[in-house]
This record gives structure tokens, C-alpha cells and sequence, in this order.
């Protein structure tokens, strides 16, 4: 019998350099952090953890802004939120919970953070992203066509100064995989990043694909 086991991956633009495992015996779910983007299909559970902050090129340091972003309107279409309850919800509480409150992402301490706010734009980019690996069966940063986050965020309408994207298969609810990415030093580091400013998550289930579920969950600041 073929066991499939949940699959995260974090990114954007520095690749960690250190390797580490870990797993949940109580579900069954492994997590692997790795400098390689294209995993080994050997690890059953991979990550790999990237983040990219633009700097003022005359100063050389970052900049936090504040600036009205763009909701969602309406109800999230189910068939993009895994058909789970209170989704948009309950993403941001809990996000918001862990930035509000500060935490350890292995060795590196992320003080209190201000609250993300719900991106329609951001949305539709990691939407978009989750169809695509579901439909095509991969599972990787890098769409298909060669696009990499920061591309596929700016063709979804958003201009941002800074991003991040952490993804993950497996998982079957919205509390699973963010202990997961919480738990993983890469994407706990993006989550509690305090120069982005806004978040989109989204989780698209397949019945034909090599994972049950592929979640994608983009960060950024805006211009």
C-alpha cells in the first residue's frame, strides 16, 4: 500500500544553506529543510525556504509601509479553498495569532508583528499556483511556464516592494498546515516577517494528482 505523506515548501530568494528533518509520528507527517529548489524523490516531505526584501539602493536598508489593501469582496470559491469552512477566516487568525504574539523560527527570534491583512490579488496569484501543481501534477515554486512567485504576483495585479511563498500537499485542514509551517524555521520566518503587509492563501484538492491537497500561501508589501 502506498502511504502519501504531507509535502511543504517555502520560498522566495535565499535558499537556507543548513539540512534538517523532523516528524509527527501522531499523523504521519515529515518535514525535510533543504538548500535544493527541486527535491530529491527519494524524501517523501520536502522544504525548501526563501525570502526576498527589496532594499533602498541608497541606503541599502528595508522599509515598513503602511498602506490600504485591496479584500475580498465575497465568499472565496470553495473549489479554491479545499471546500473548507471559515478558510479566509481562520488563516488569518491564525497567522495573525503567532505574528501578534512573537516566536522562535529555529535559532532566529521574530518580535510581535503587525496583522496581515486578506489580498485579493495575493489570492488569486496562490489560487492560480495551487490549480496549476494540482492539474499538472509537480510540485515546485517554479510554475510550469518558468515563472518563479514574485512573477505570477506581479501578473496578478499586485506591485510589490517584497514577497514570500510558502506551499505544502497533504495537508487537509487550515490548522495542519500552518503548525507545519509555523514549526519549520523557512516558512515560520515568512510568515513572521514584518515587512510584508499582506496575505493570500489557497488550498486546491485533487483526486488525480500525486497529493490529496496543494496549498500556497503568498506575502508581500506593496509599493
Amino acid at each position: 500500500m502506498k502511504i502519501i505523506l504531507p509535502l511543504l515548501l517555502a520560498g522566495a530568494s535565499i535558499v537556507l544553506t543548513a539540512c534538517g528533518g523532523g516528524a509527527d509520528e501522531a499523523t504521519g507527517a515529515r518535514l525535510l529543510s533543504s538548500s535544493v529548489a527541486v527535491g530529491d524523490a527519494n524524501l517523501p516531505t520536502q522544504l525548501l525556504a526563501r525570502k526576498r526584501v527589496s532594499t533602498n539602493t541608497n541606503t541599502g536598508s528595508t522599509t515598513t509601509t503602511t498602506t490600504t489593501t485591496t479584500t475580498s469582496g465575497g465568499a472565496l470559491d470553495a473549489r479554491l479553498t479545499c471546500n473548507l469552512p471559515n478558510f479566509q477566516q481562520e488563516i488569518l487568525d491564525r497567522v495573525n495569532q503567532a505574528r501578534a504574539a512573537g516566536r522562535s523560527c529555529g535559532t532566529a527570534y521574530y518580535g510581535p508583528a503587525p496583522a496581515l491583512a486578506w489580498n485579493t490579488n495575493l489570492f488569486n496569484a496562490a489560487s492560480a499556483h495551487s490549480t496549476d501543481m494540482a492539474a499538472n501534477h509537480y510540485f515546485s515554486h517554479t510554475s510550469l511556464d518558468g515563472r518563479n512567485a514574485g512573477q505570477r504576483i506581479t501578473g496578478a495585479g499586485y506591485a510589490w516592494s517584497a514577497y514570500g511563498e510558502n506551499i505544502a500537499a497533504g495537508q487537509t485542514s487550515v490548522q495542519s498546515v500552518v503548525d507545519g509551517w509555523l514549526g519549520s524555521p523557512g516558512h515560520c520566518a515568512n510568515i513572521m516577517n514584518p515587512s510584508y503587509a499582506d496575505i493570500g492563501t489557497a488550498c486546491v484538492a485533487s483526486s488525480t494528482s500525486s497529493y490529496p491537497t496543494y496549498w500556497t500561501m503568498d506575502l508581500a508589501r506593496p509599493y
